[in-house]
């Protein structure tokens, strides 16, 4: 759509009727102005504070879908229904691309639980060794603002990084300090990306066999466009005849015209791996956009 062009309103009770290519950006409502002045793309929320979803009287409201509801779902199933219930025609999703930054993942954050008026359990009081602290929970660490920008979207199946900024020291060394003394982790704790893009995809199926009931994992290096690397694995267990299945979100093969130019991608192939089995695996572009099946062959 021409970001200078006039449009006419459609009748009462009628929606746009938007072309095809069009999409969201799905962020904070903070930035939407930005997101519609600077990047002339269409934000889901914006300081005029529409698009925000959530409750606004009681917790016994429904939780409207918005940014509110998306940054703080509790899974990846969960905040892909409010990115489709987002858009008014069911069969399209609301965004293609998700903006995160750090502030969004630490001072803000209680702001988009406020919207819900569901702020209990996000942060409790832990014994720290002198004094009690409030830190992030494990209920944080599910939310989908955490996965994304803490956890850099690794094991999501569907949202992959395309771009992230140079890095600040902000909180964020501090919240991976605590999800790895508190949740077992061992992710890297170091300052990343201040801001973060990712994009919604179908995602390539990768199939397979192994013996029955057998724990299955893929994983493969990130590669940013600032030179840093984190991990992306997921696992599974095979069905009773051996079969497995995971849905990736990178591409192996780099971008492809008329799509996103991403500079964020694996270093190499997957790694397919179970028992004493090990098998690369290489996924299009195509696959992924298209949610195609890429078959692992051993």
């Amino acid at each position: 759509m021409d970001y200078n062009g006039i449009y006419e309103a459609p009748e009462n009770g009628e929606l746009f009727d938007y072309p095809d290519t069009v999409y969201g950006v799905m962020s904070w409502w903070d930035y939407g102005h930005w997101i519609e002045t600077i990047g002339h793309r269409i934000p889901n929320a914006n300081p005029f504070q529409a698009g925000i979803g959530g409750r606004r009287g009681s917790i016994e409201e429904e939780n409207q879908p918005g940014s509110s509801t998306f940054f703080t779902a509790q899974s990846e199933e969960e905040a892909s229904a409010v990115l489709e219930a987002v858009h008014p025609d069911p069969d399209k999703a609301g965004a293609r691309y998700i903006i995160s930054d750090v502030e969004m993942a630490t001072g803000k954050f209680y702001a988009m639980t406020a919207w819900t008026l569901d702020t209990k359990g996000y942060y409790q009081s832990y014994w720290t060794g002198n004094e009690y602290q409030y830190l992030p929970s494990t209920r944080y660490f599910n939310s989908m603002e955490s996965r994304l920008h803490i956890l850099d979207g690794n094991g999501l199946k569907q949202y992959r990084m395309v771009h992230e900024t140079w890095a600040y020291q902000t909180q964020e060394v501090v919240y991976k300090q605590v999800y790895n003394f508190l949740l077992g982790g061992s992710i890297p704790e170091v300052d990343t990306g201040y801001v973060k893009i990712f994009e919604y995809v179908k995602g390539a199926k990768v199939t397979g066999t192994a013996a029955p009931n057998e724990t299955v994992s893929i994983k493969t290096t990130i590669l940013t466009g600032q030179g840093r690397t984190f991990d992306y694995s997921q696992s599974t267990t095979s069905d009773s005849e051996g079969r497995y299945e995971f849905t990736v979100p990178y591409s192996t093969e780099g971008p492809i015209p008329g799509e996103t130019q991403f500079d964020t991608a694996p270093a190499g192939a997957y790694v397919v791996s179970y028992g004493n089995t090990t098998t690369e695996v290489r996924v299009s572009e195509e696959a992924v956009l298209k949610g195609e099946e890429v078959k692992v062959k051993v």
